[in-house]
């Protein structure tokens, strides 16, 4: 793109044309107008060219270059700001109230880091400081793509794709209402959602923010000006300089290439690129090591997850699990073979002949601390991120966001005509919807920009003004979770050697039809029924039951994710500062600590009740159900690969039994214990099980 360079605007002309420093926080200091073929001018500022300092609660301190603060003042980045890192958490640790933007920063701090240190250790590598910078900002850009209450829009966006290809009709009454108001239909929903791809989307959006643009037609040169707002040419590497005499390398469209192949761990593949890419563009083969800083493919050890095991920990126990900065100040660059070659991009075509990867290693004697690194995942993940209290809240956020999804009242505008919002990638010049569904947000970045944890008051308030009958039942979910009265989790059972695969193998919503089929046979044989207000409660609804899978791993499902790294001996030390093509060939791990688990993996079936009269009731009908489909699976198969179906006549032999467990949940507590060692005595269940959490 030919830039023609015209005088510098008055200070009062640029204050009155409101450019876009106050909302940046870039300096107004010499600001230029460019004129760009087609006749269009832009008034375009320089980035700051002082660094910022901010506190950190993990790592005290965190510098901010000027290129990092001109995306991290980005209304997509600021976003963050209204996004809880670890979801609705704080139910169950009410210290969890960090956000994704401390999160964002403390991970571009650990990427500058580790590059640094990489630079300095191995100069052979020839990193300059334009490859740290990009990798600071993939790491202040890496969480762009998550939704409100973190997993949960997640969780929200999979159960409305499953609702609308189970219940056609209703998308199609709901599109018919769309297209006679805006005369056009309503999108469709993906059936996979990554927030890694939302992420690009955001990054493009930041970019946008600030005037530019990613040009596929010419990626070596500086990045394209579509808007006033940043000099393209003084946004890069400062190279230092006093005025006039001040040289920047600017960034290259390449560059912001290899940002987002950073954040996706992968070629990236966007509808928008001339072509798909199906090799890395953004660094050259003998930097492939730079893609594994934040988003590691190989093993999972990388500067994302180094921060929030770090930071959650810290937000829910009061410290810190392990010493994680010896992966930072002890990792080097090796060669070692693809530990994926069925799922590597490179190694596909030949999974059995894996190639030699740039791989960042580390010495053997962190193979201990490597398998606590992973351990830390698996004890988060059981304890903060699924904790039932948690866990229970989350489900609840997400029939909230469905409920209000599928009310036509709620529809969000998307500010397609506003000439005060942010400006959005060229390839959304041809969208066309005014308002969107909240499932439909992520098409959007305007829309998107406003999708924060913050939604849930737009929802209340919105709920409030309407007081249609319909919306009645959210209004009802509101006013629940403000009172802190969440979903309950009523049982759980681990699945164990016994019942194996074939227990797994049952569907969720197989399991919630047994419960409902176990709860009319407990009505037939009169063993559960309660009274209530005078009224027998009755389990007729499956909506008052829901089951979850739960599979807990160290990061690579029963793999041992220790196995997928590679370390190099003491005798390798002296080679690592070979050239690139002399590297040493670090090794997978041939003996494991003795501690090392047997299994990687720990699943479970967990079962919440939505209604808070039928918690009890729900409760006693996992139990029957549990101890019923556990004989079932131990008892000789009729017909291999089948579960028989429950029924009475089947269980006549067990109701003896099966009475006892039952009646363990209506024991007075004082008369818990007693009713617990009569269980014991007889034996009735030799598999852990808990209830009424």
């Amino acid at each position: 793109m030919a830039f023609e360079s015209c005088q510098s605007p008055s200070r009062s002309s640029i204050i009155g044309n409101g450019g876009p420093n106050t909302a940046l926080g870039t300096p107004m200091t010499r600001p230029r107008v460019v004129r760009i073929p087609g006749g269009k001018e832009f008034t375009v500022w320089p980035m700051s060219r002082d660094s910022r300092e901010s506190n950190d609660v993990v790592h005290e301190n965190i510098s901010i270059p000027p290129a990092v603060q001109v995306i991290l003042d980005s209304p997509p980045v600021q976003r963050l700001a209204n996004l809880k890192q670890l979801g609705c958490a704080f139910f169950a640790y009410p210290c969890c109230t960090g956000t994704r933007k401390e999160h964002s920063l403390g991970v571009a701090e650990l990427a500058g880091q580790l590059s640094t240190n990489l630079k300095q250790k191995q100069p052979q590598l020839n990193l300059s400081e334009k490859d740290i910078l990009c990798l600071r900002i993939a790491g202040l850009c890496h969480d762009l793509g998550h939704g409100p209450f973190s997993h949960a829009f997640e969780a929200f966006l999979k159960a409305s794709y499953k609702s609308e290809k189970e219940n056609p009709e209703v998308y199609e009454q709901r599109n018919a209402k769309f297209k006679e108001e805006f005369g056009i239909e309503m999108p469709l929903l993906p059936e996979h959602y990554e927030h890694e791809s939302t992420s690009l989307m955001m990054i493009d959006a930041a970019l946008a923010s600030v005037g530019l643009e990613i040009n596929w037609g010419n990626l070596d040169e500086p990045l394209k000006q579509i808007e006033s707002g940043i000099d393209r040419e003084k946004f890069g590497v400062d190279l230092g300089g006093i005025d006039a005499d001040r040289r920047v390398d600017p960034f290259t469209s390449r560059d912001w290439i290899f940002v987002k192949e950073c954040v996706m761990g992968a070629p990236l593949n966007e509808p928008h690129a001339p072509t798909a890419q199906t090799d890395f563009v953004g660094r050259a083969s003998n930097k492939e090591f730079l893609f594994d800083i934040v988003n590691n493919r190989h093993n999972g050890l990388d500067v994302d997850k180094i921060d929030y095991f770090d930071r959650d920990s810290l937000a829910a126990y009061g410290a810190r699990q392990t010493n994680m900065n010896i992966f930072l100040r002890d990792a080097s660059v090796a060669k070692g073979k693809c530990p994926n070659p069925k799922k590597c991009f490179k190694c596909r075509g030949s999974p059995h002949n894996p190639l030699e990867h740039l791989m960042i290693c580390y010495p053997q004697k962190h193979l201990k601390p490597a398998m606590d690194f992973f351990a830390v995942r698996m004890k988060n993940h059981e304890n903060i991120y699924t904790h039932k209290k948690a866990k229970a809240a989350e489900l609840q956020m997400v029939d909230i966001l469905l409920e209000a999804d599928k009310h036509f009242s709620m529809l969000l505008p998307t500010q397609l005509d506003d000439p005060c919002c942010i400006k959005v990638p060229s390839y959304f010049d041809d969208f066309q919807y005014k308002r969107l569904p909240i499932s439909r947000a992520l098409m959007y970045p305007r829309l998107f920009l406003r999708l924060d944890d913050t939604i849930i008051s737009i929802i209340e308030h919105k709920a409030i003004e309407n007081p249609s009958r319909q919306l009645r039942y959210l209004r009802q979910l509101i006013m629940d979770r403000r009172a802190h009265k969440v979903y309950k989790r009523v049982g759980e059972v681990e699945i164990d050697k016994v019942t194996g695969e074939k227990f797994w193998a049952m569907s969720e919503d197989k399991i919630r039809e047994d419960l409902l089929q176990e709860a009319h046979l407990c009505y037939a044989r009169k063993k559960a029924r309660y009274i209530t207000n005078a009224q027998t409660l009755t389990l007729e609804r499956e909506d008052d039951v829901i089951v979850e899978k739960r599979e807990l791993h160290y990061g690579r499902g029963d793999k041992n994710p220790v196995e997928h790294m590679r370390f190099f001996g003491k005798g390798d030390r002296a080679n690592l500062g070979n050239p690139v093509q002399l590297l040493p060939l670090a090794e997978e791990v041939k003996e494991l600590p003795l501690n090392t688990p047997q299994s990687f993996v720990r699943r479970t079936v967990r079962v919440f009740c939505r209604s808070y009269e039928k918690q009890e009731l729900v409760g006693h009908c996992f139990l029957s159900w549990k101890y019923h489909t556990e004989k079932k699976m131990k008892r000789p198969a009729k017909s291999k690969g089948k579960i028989s179906p429950i029924n009475e006549s089947d269980n006549e032999d067990d109701n003896a039994q099966s009475e006892s467990q039952i009646a363990l949940c209506a024991q007075p507590a004082d008369l818990a214990p007693a009713a617990r060692r009569k269980r014991k005595d007889s034996d009735v269940s030799d598999t852990p099980l808990t209830t009424m959490a």
